[in-house]
């Protein structure tokens, strides 16, 4: 499996451009906020959501500013919907450095990812980026539906695969998949590519939030992540909806007395992972992965052979293999 670095490097001067723009977009701000500000961009992550803009800008053609916006977009939308997740989930560390809500309190919190927001809008009314605002903002709406599913869901003890996937097409297969599309976008007017890669994003999107999900049962340990974190939330995944339509009834009684009590201990949350692991929801969770990754690989083949194309593939291997 290539590293991550490898796959991003043929859009290299890409991101260091975006970086570039990211740094002169608060170049103005206020002191206050310019410090916490720095602080949230200083601590980035992967940049996913720029990488998969500029990667299918690539495929039809040369990123422009419609590309740099659209990037910009994406990264500011999906910052604030993290500022405001923290608050909700109380969490204290994002990528094992302390939270905006942790450091200044939710309502500061609350307030930067306002603004960022706020700002994504100005982005795009100021270079009249309508189109992208019509990816873009359905993506968000379906996101924060996803949100609120999730918090009704995780309130009850109910196996129901067709929820679950309702609400990860909502909270992150939409804004992937919207990140494929605006980049397309950004470099081609053919409705048949542009269509074809907000599908691949989806795809991609599912199989990503799967994996998430996998990892929190059998996460690598090196990564000093605790497992079960989606158990003491509440949240149902696929690796437990899988296991459970392998168990048998007396593992079904015994996951149903477990779930509540195990939100508040460690120990009754491990007995809850042996059980999705005895009973083959691991494995079932990465088979459907697999049949994922063959639908978007159909996809990819679409579309006109490329370095951008060759890099899409090994990221799709890179979000299937990844060990956090």
């Amino acid at each position: 499996m290539k590293s991550f670095k490898e796959i991003s490097k043929n859009i290299g001067a890409d991101l260091d451009n975006f970086e570039v723009l990211l740094e002169k977009l608060f170049i103005d701000e206020d002191e206050i906020l310019l410090n916490i500000l720095d602080f949230i961009f200083k601590t980035k992550g992967k940049r996913i959501r720029p990488i998969l803009v500029y990667l299918f800008a690539r495929l039809f053609g040369s990123p422009n500013s419609t590309s740099d916006d659209a990037a910009m977009l994406v990264e500011l939308m999906h910052t604030a919907t993290l500022l405001h997740d923290d608050v909700i989930d109380e969490a204290v560390l994002r990528r094992s450095v302390e939270t905006v809500n942790k450091k200044w309190g939710d309502k500061t919190a609350i307030l930067v990812g306002d603004y960022l927001f706020a700002k994504a809008m100005k982005i795009a009314t100021e270079h009249q980026e309508y189109n992208l605002f019509d990816i873009i903002t359905p993506a968000v709406l379906s996101l924060s539906l996803g949100e609120l599913q999730q918090m009704t869901n995780s309130q009850n003890f109910e196996i129901n695969e067709d929820k679950y996937f309702d609400v990860i097409n909502n909270k992150t297969a939409s804004l992937l998949s919207a990140c494929c599309k605006a980049g397309a976008y950004s470099t081609t007017k053919n409705e048949k590519f542009i269509n074809k890669a907000e599908e691949f994003g989806k795809i991609l999107g599912i199989i990503f939030q799967i994996k998430d999900d996998i990892l929190d049962y059998v996460g690598n340990e090196s990564t000093g992540k605790e497992n079960g974190i989606d158990i003491k939330e509440g949240k149902i995944t696929l690796p437990l909806i899988r296991a459970y339509q392998n168990m048998s009834d007396t593992d079904r009684t015994q996951l149903k007395e477990l779930w509540f009590q195990a939100f508040d201990n460690s120990k009754l949350r491990k007995d809850i992972i042996k059980l999705t692991i005895k009973n083959s929801g691991i494995k079932a969770a990465e088979k459907d992965m697999q049949t994922y990754k063959q639908q978007a690989v159909i996809i990819l083949k679409e579309f006109p052979k490329s370095p951008a194309r060759d890099a899409l593939s090994e990221l799709l291997d890179y979000i299937i293999e990844r060990d956090k």
